[in-house]
């Protein structure tokens, strides 16, 4: 009996009928690239960008915890063009971030600057979920970012969602300034000029 060959008839089958199945499913497989990007976006290592309603695109710094980008594409195009390992972005630029600003704890009247450790992505039914930890002197910060796939209100361009945990009573929490400055922050319909507790931030490109 031919086992090799009984064996790569067994994964091609199974291949198959996992495809099948994600077609007739209607959902999107895991890091479809016409929603998720994982090759380097515009020369930037360790970067990837994420598309939002149909044109929307936003691209991270997945070394500083940060979105580095933010555009519309062209009308009737991906918004990305691709060549080789890298990726271009191209249309209308809303945001872009080109200072190496990192993130912040305000303890006090002191701010400590924080190392990241980028964990990982993965995306859901609605939203992508990107996770980073944030180190410091007494401990580890754990970041999370939601993107909702489907589009913003057209008043707010964009949208993301930030949460931390283990943030110490008392804490803030600091985007890079560079963000900071160019984005809406809001918590329970409040503005937040800063990441605090553990419930959702909004924050949108006015």
């Amino acid at each position: 009996m031919n086992y090799p060959l009984l064996l790569c008839t067994a994964l091609l089958l199974t291949r198959s009928a996992a495809l099948i199945a994600a077609e007739t499913s209607g959902q999107a497989s895991p890091f479809a690239p016409e929603i998720v990007s994982r090759l380097s976006l515009d020369g930037k290592p360790r970067s990837l960008a994420i598309r939002q309603g149909t044109d929307v695109w936003m691209g991270y710094d997945l070394e500083r915890a940060t979105i580095l980008k933010t555009w519309q594409a062209p009308a009737g195009k991906s918004g990305l063009i691709k060549s080789g390992f890298v990726t271009r972005s191209t249309g209308a630029t809303w945001f872009e971030d080109e200072s190496d600003s990192g993130w912040e704890l305000r303890r006090g009247k002191s701010t400590i600057p924080l190392s990241v450790r980028y964990v990982g992505c993965s995306q859901q039914k609605d939203h992508i979920e990107l996770r980073w930890e944030l180190r410091h002197d007494n401990g580890v910060l754990k970041l999370f970012e939601r993107v909702p796939l489907t589009a913003a209100p057209t008043v707010d361009r964009v949208v993301r969602e930030l949460r931390v945990v283990s943030l110490p009573p008392g804490e803030t929490l600091l985007p890079p300034a560079g963000a900071r400055q160019a984005w809406k922050t809001t918590t329970d319909g409040e503005v937040a000029p800063s990441i605090t507790g553990t419930l959702w931030h909004r924050l949108t490109l006015p």
